[in-house]
């Protein structure tokens, strides 16, 4: 009897021992916990079968832990963004002096900027162009202001018989509004109300002044990081 039950015993053991080998190959497992058995100085107890190349676990210090993978750097999103572009004219190479009629040089001017807004235009991308005129001080503020509606009127008409969408082009006559040079130019001619040479010179220096801005506004593609 007391050999049947050891032999039985062995029978439970071997079946343990081999439950532990399939579980976690090449080390004695605890049953109960699933944990690898250690010995008084922590380290993991091998079979017989034990294969490090194989087997090896890191936590028994028997491989080295997988590197973690580098994230892989995304690409950069393209998105559209309106972007605004201001464009300068001088109203001395556009017009004669307090006339609103394009001058025929005008069109070296006005030309490159026509090419622009027709690929915009065409390539959808155009959201619209804005064209103000602006005058010096001199003058009532009346006459100012419709002087340089006339000339944004006149620009924009060029820009439309030359082929940019109508729809797409506004005009706006802003008078001696951001007048720049006002100050600094009276300063310098304080006399030119009663001084003809004075006056003469004045006009001169506030000839930048004498302006009209083109504003256009399209839709250009950049990346996002």
């Amino acid at each position: 009897m007391t050999k049947q039950l050891k032999l039985s015993a062995l029978v439970a053991a071997l079946l343990v021992s081999a439950s532990a080998f399939a579980a976690k190959p090449g080390y004695t497992v605890d049953q109960t916990t699933d944990a690898v058995s250690r010995n008084n100085y922590g380290e993991c107890w091998h079979t017989t079968y034990f294969d490090k190349a194989k087997d090896g676990l890191v936590e028994c210090g028997d491989r080295e832990a997988a590197k973690p993978v580098a994230p892989v750097a995304q690409a950069p999103k393209a998105a559209p963004v309106s972007v605004k572009e201001h464009v300068t004219l001088s109203a001395k190479v556009l017009f004669n002096f307090d006339k609103a009629t394009l001058r025929a040089d005008a069109k070296n001017e006005l030309d490159p900027l026509v090419a622009k807004l027709k690929a915009h235009a065409g390539q959808g991308v155009l959201n619209g162009v804005e064209i103000d005129g602006y005058t010096d001080f001199m003058g009532t503020d009346k006459y100012n202001n419709a002087l340089s509606q006339k000339r944004a009127d006149a620009v924009k008409e060029y820009f439309v018989n030359a082929g940019v969408p109508a729809e797409k082009v506004a005009a706006v006559g802003k008078g001696k509004a951001d007048a720049k040079m006002t100050d600094e130019c009276k300063s310098k001619f304080p006399k030119y109300a009663k001084n003809k040479k004075q006056n003469a010179e004045i006009k001169a220096c506030i000839e930048p002044d004498r302006r009209v801005d083109v504003v256009i506004d399209a839709v250009k593609v950049t990346t996002q990081q």
